[in-house]
């Protein structure tokens, strides 16, 4: 009887047709992986694309560093800092052609505006900048927690820090991206990519950043003792980054240069390399933080004190529920080590910037994520609320303190960040418009654009027009090393004067009397140097005036934020102008507005 069963069993099975396999559970989680991936990007690249098209340059060492180098790259003309100078061969030239080669392949197939290509390269910064992010919270949201990871994305959307930073030319913010990579691979235990990414930012932008990579080292050596797998790691990037950089700066500077080497010998075995430029006080970087990140600078300097607060709390018997999906509480505060050491080091140096900080941006807003969930993780259990009623109120202030926070801190974000694009993006629009429809041109040989006290606002030679348009200095009441020229001739020679002590050198100046153009700040503070050229009757005409936000003028609050209403009542304002010779301007080159006035932007 049995063995007939299992006959007819098998019989039947033989007539039923294989069913396909179902799809739903792979295109469900296909289109779940894709989500994970798609809506982050989408929310991280929308902000940094804002940076893109409304931000300034906020450090004229971005301009003339590396702006400059690449314009020269590109269309042979360009001003050289004294870094370049093949004497002292500072800076490398690995990192501009990076970025310099796809623009002059771009340039020789297509012919478009020049200041299109500045924007270009932001966008390219920009997206860069959002897939290393992108890289992060993934492995923050696998290996921490969910939540920990929406809290980064909502914290580095609305930072001003990010907002300044992520698409700055800058070796520090190229540092940043890769501290992204550090700390995400390292969460993921990808330590050869850590390390990689560690030398990438070593060796091919700032030497200084291998602070970042020392807790990393430690990890690798003395807690997993991985040491073949360090040393290999170490060679390769030895052998494919900085053998290559000296080559490549070796033929640039006509001489055996190791660029990174230069750099730390610079600032750190020379008597006046880390005393020359923008000396501050030990607490510039605490009012740079509170500035770009107001309260999520403060909770990220209190992440260890919280942490260790949970850890006690456990330790002497006080229960708390599991409201958090954190992960591995014990070891968070190892990743986020290399935060507070760089603070160490870099806050006892006499020379401070504020893109020294681009590269720990990442860890300030991680730190600051896993404080949130920490905080809700200290949800007191039911048997002490049992206790003691009057802790209710803590478990639920506890629950949604992470709500009021998040508000606050996007207020003031949003706030700080507008209040940057409506001050300072005066030069921006003025320089833009050199290249307006508005204006028109005779077929002169050579149009000579001036500054004098604004040099450091100067956005790059992208924003030139054409090979027809010469930028010069004029003589201010700046007694400080300006940058000089290329040599259109050879990298390895040095057509003008440089040293390495920010002496002023008189060579870089040019005659007033050879400007057709001229961009001035008028903030009505003159001086024998600084004239108010408005005013000069019959040598400029106004062409165009922008508001500009006068620093010393306007109150601490609405020059630190931007509050709708109030702010335009309160601030205080000077106008950035473009001006134009009236002896250049005899056969109406200017077309102005149809009143025949200058054009006057509003804010």
């Amino acid at each position: 009887m049995a063995l007939k069963i299992t006959s007819k069993v098998k019989k039947e099975m033989k007539k039923r047709k294989p069913k396909k396999p179902d799809k739903s559970y792979s295109e469900n989680y296909e289109e779940s992986w894709y989500m994970q991936i798609n809506e982050p990007l989408k929310i991280i690249l929308s902000a940094r694309f804002f940076s893109v098209f409304l931000l300034h340059i906020t450090d004229c060492d971005e301009t003339f560093n590396y702006w400059e180098p690449t314009h020269f790259f590109v269309f042979d003309s360009g001003f050289q800092t004294w870094e370049y100078a093949p004497p002292y061969a500072l800076r490398s030239y690995l990192y501009i052609l990076f970025h310099a080669v796809p623009i002059y392949i771009i340039n020789s197939i297509f012919n478009i505006k020049k200041i299109f290509y500045f924007y270009l390269i932001r966008t390219a910064l920009g997206l860069l900048c959002g897939l290393c992010e992108l890289y992060l919270y993934k492995a923050v949201s696998k290996n921490i927690s969910s939540t920990v990871a929406w809290y980064y994305i909502f914290i580095t959307i609305f930072s001003t820090g990010m907002y300044i930073s992520s698409t700055a030319y800058l070796p520090s913010s190229f540092s940043m991206y890769m501290t992204c990579i550090i700390i995400g691979a390292w969460l993921n235990k990808n330590f050869g990519l850590a390390i990689y990414a560690t030398a990438l930012s070593t060796f091919l932008s700032w030497p200084f950043t291998c602070l970042i990579g020392v807790p990393l080292a430690w990890d690798v050596i003395f807690v997993n003792k991985k040491y073949m797998l360090i040393v290999k790691w170490c060679l390769l990037s030895l052998g494919t980054i900085l053998v290559n950089q000296v080559v490549v700066d070796s033929y640039m500077y006509g001489k055996l240069v190791i660029a990174p080497f230069n750099i730390v010998f610079y600032n750190v075995f020379t008597s006046h390399g880390p005393n020359l430029y923008g000396t501050e006080h030990w607490s510039f970087y605490l009012l740079n933080g509170l500035l770009n990140f107001n309260i999520v600078f403060i909770l990220s300097m209190l992440t260890p004190l919280i942490i260790l607060m949970r850890k006690i709390s456990t330790k002497i018997g006080i229960r708390f529920s599991k409201q958090s999906n954190i992960k591995n509480k014990s070891i968070w505060m190892m990743y986020l080590t290399p935060l507070y050491l760089w603070f160490f080091v870099f806050i006892i140096q006499p020379h401070k910037e504020e893109r020294f900080l681009f590269p720990i941006y990442p860890l300030i807003q991680l730190a600051s994520s896993i404080s949130l969930e920490y905080i809700r993780d200290m949800h007191l259990h039911s048997s002490i609320i049992h206790n003691f009623n009057f802790l209710k109120l803590y478990n639920k202030f506890v629950d949604i303190a992470y709500i009021p926070f998040l508000f606050v801190f996007f207020l003031l974000g949003v706030s700080r960040s507008t209040l940057l694009i409506k001050a300072y993006r005066a030069p921006l629009i003025a320089y833009t418009q050199l290249s307006s429809d508005l204006l028109t041109l005779p077929e002169t040989d050579i149009i000579n654009l001036c500054v004098g006290k604004e040099w450091h606002r100067y956005p790059s030679s992208f924003f030139l027009p054409s090979d027809r348009w010469k930028m010069h200095f004029i003589r201010s009441d700046f007694r400080g090393l300006l940058p000089g020229r290329f040599s259109e001739e050879s990298l390895t020679e040095v057509v003008e004067n440089f040293n390495d002590q920010n002496k002023e050198e008189l060579d870089k100046y040019s005659d007033i009397r050879i400007c057709h153009f001229l961009v001035d700040l008028n903030s009505n503070q003159t001086s024998e140097m600084e004239p108010n050229y408005v005013e000069g009757g019959s040598q400029w005409t106004l062409w165009l005036s922008i508001p500009f936000m006068n620093n010393q003028k306007t109150s601490l609050l609405y020059r630190t934020f931007y509050i709708p209403y109030l702010w335009e009542e309160n601030v205080k304002l000077s106008s950035y102008n473009l001006l134009v010779r009236n002896e250049f301007n005899t056969h109406n080159i200017m077309s102005f507005t149809d009143s025949g006035v200058p054009i006057h932007y509003p804010f």
